[in-house]
């Protein structure tokens, strides 16, 4: 009996509320949209219900510059504008229809979302809507919400309003084609940037064009080279990567691959077909713009010449001469006055050198030297991780190598070392009439060097233990060939002296006479005098424990003699 009389009491109450919305004037448009949605409910939104609510309607809608359908639907959705995901059926069950009778004027609804007055979220494949903040603001101020959008007007702009974009795409708000279509408005908003004209170059598809967008902006944001399916899921309804995309990057045959905008990610010298990232060449040749070359994004792997510490080397007097010139020639100004003479002659610039002799001799850290005394940076590529078991892949890797120095040389005052560190497997005699895959895939990495020596503008120094199968191509190539002897007695007991200062002279001569050692084994067998002096607590120098550390530093293997 008595929720019979709560009941009753509640419905006379709406019931003066709603003539008492019917008569009152609304002074704004919160108001109006107060009194409005009062009316709305159980009205079914018929005839009678936009009679009585009329004068409100037509206020609100004069105010924000809706038709009055919009103006109704707008002050329902505010209403519950509280929540982040207002349901159609939410809105049916109060004005007391069927959701057929919303989605009938669902247009309406489009229209209010393409002036950005509603956003829509379908999450779980369910569609709800919410009122943005700056929506509820002009409101409150009597004024119509005009969505001014964000100036576009650099690709800095671009990658910070693609990040809103992916923020409304985690936020169920945007489909993918919502997601691709506004991201493609917005890369013509920067049509004449270079990002923009290299991707036209392409004749990419949409999807690769967002595809690759999508990775450039995981690099740029959060310097991502481990781009994986499951963040590439966050660009498709439902996180879903599609089978035939994901299909295409397994394979590599996406254009992406073609166009050396992406690779695969390599652990322990084997590409990942799961994982994904951009190509020095895309960092460089497309995201220039943001002046990653001058940051982690293009340098972050050369080796800084602050770092080498300062090392005594002791050369024959051929080698060291040579040396010396060689130290000059690339001091920041003079190497400058020597490319500008050479390009006046029309001669090529670069200078490339070889450094070639016996393991040990010093090779790798004279190029240390030279950038500790020049200033230079180095770029060190080790040839047997940049050989990749894909067919075609160790190509790329060559080409990008080149492709990044080059880059790197443009953006940097002073250009740094570009370091082939034991380049005896590229080096070697090319082969005639190359049949197996692997020999033709050792040709064309030839001649992609032999090719960007010819164009390089920079420094270029390759280390080798052999030349007896060096390609004539190459030798012709390199401007400054250093040989790199055994050192000579002589040499030896500098070498002997200056590592191990407390030795007398007479010593570091017996030494040197009796065994026939490069730099390198000398310092090893310094090293392990030094550990022992550490762990036994004497620093005497014993000339025979010297001379057993000089028998066995060097592996003698045990043959077995036949006949005589």
């Amino acid at each position: 009996m008595r929720n019979l009389f709560n009941k009753g009491m509640e419905e006379e109450i709406s019931k003066i509320q709603k003539e008492n919305a019917m008569k009152s004037k609304a002074k704004s448009v919160l108001e109006a949209f107060e009194y409005i949605v009062e009316l709305a409910e159980n009205s079914n939104l018929n005839d009678e219900f936009f009679e009585r609510a009329g004068k409100h309607i037509r206020y609100a809608a004069r105010k924000i510059k809706l038709t009055p359908m919009q103006t109704v639907l707008l002050a329902l959705f505010v209403g519950r504008s509280e929540d982040r995901s207002i349901r159609l059926s939410e809105i049916a069950n109060y004005v007391g229809c069927r959701t057929t009778r919303i989605l009938r004027i669902s247009k309406e609804i489009d229209i209010l979302e393409d002036k950005r007055y509603l956003i829509s979220c379908r999450s779980h494949n369910a569609l709800g809507y919410r009122v943005p903040s700056e929506v509820l603001a002009a409101v409150k101020d009597d004024k119509p919400y005009v969505y001014e959008g964000v100036k576009i007007d650099s690709l800095q702009a671009f990658f910070d309003h693609f990040d809103e974009l992916m923020d409304s795409m985690n936020n169920s708000e945007l489909t993918h084609d919502k997601l691709m279509s506004l991201t493609l408005e917005a890369l013509d908003a920067i049509k004449d940037t270079v990002f923009a004209k290299t991707l036209r170059r392409y004749h990419l598809t949409d999807e690769d064009s967002l595809l690759f967008i999508f990775m450039a902006h995981l690099f740029v944001e959060n310097c991502d080279d481990n781009i994986c399916f499951h963040d590439i899921d966050d660009i498709y309804d439902n996180e879903k990567i599609p089978y035939w995309c994901k299909r295409m990057l397994r394979t590599r045959t996406s254009d992406l691959f073609q166009h050396n905008l992406i690779e695969n990610v390599n652990e322990e010298g084997m590409a990942r077909s799961d994982a994904f990232k951009l190509t020095d060449f895309a960092k460089d040749e497309l995201l220039g713009e943001l002046n990653l070359n001058t940051n982690a994004s293009s340098r972050r792997d050369l080796l800084k010449h602050e770092s080498f510490a300062e090392k005594k080397l002791i050369y024959n007097p051929k080698e060291d001469e040579m040396i010396t010139q060689l130290s000059s020639i690339i001091s920041e100004q003079r190497f400058k006055e020597v490319q500008q003479r050479l390009e006046k002659a029309g001669m090529r610039k670069g200078f490339c050198c070889l450094f070639y002799g016996a393991p040990g001799t010093g090779k790798t850290e004279t190029v240390y030297q030279l950038a500790r005394l020049t200033g230079r940076d180095i770029m060190r590529v080790d040839v047997d991780i940049i050989k990749s078991c894909w067919v075609g892949e160790s190509e790329k890797n060559i080409k990008s190598i080149f492709d990044r120095y080059r880059n790197i040389c443009r953006s940097s005052e002073l250009a740094p070392i570009l370091l082939f560190n034991e380049a005896d497997a590229v080096l070697g005699v090319r082969m005639e009439g190359a049949a197996k895959a692997v020999d033709k895939m050792e040709n064309s990495i030839q001649n992609i060097i032999l090719q960007e020596m010819e164009s390089l503008e920079g420094i270029m120094i390759a280390t080798t233990n052999l030349t007896s199968n060096l390609d004539k191509a190459f030798e012709r190539r390199f401007l400054y060939k250093v040989r790199y002897e055994k050192p000579t007695t002589s040499a030896r007991a500098q070498i002997w002296k200056a590592m191990l200062p407390a030795l007398s002279d007479n010593d570091a001569r017996q030494l040197a006479a009796e065994s026939d050692l490069s730099g390198g084994e000398i310092e090893n067998i310094v090293r392990k005098h030094s550990v022992a002096a550490i762990l036994s607590g004497n620093e005497t120098i014993d000339l025979a424990d010297l001379r057993k550390l000089c028998k066995t530093e060097r592996l003698s293997p045990t043959r077995t003699r036949i006949g005589f």
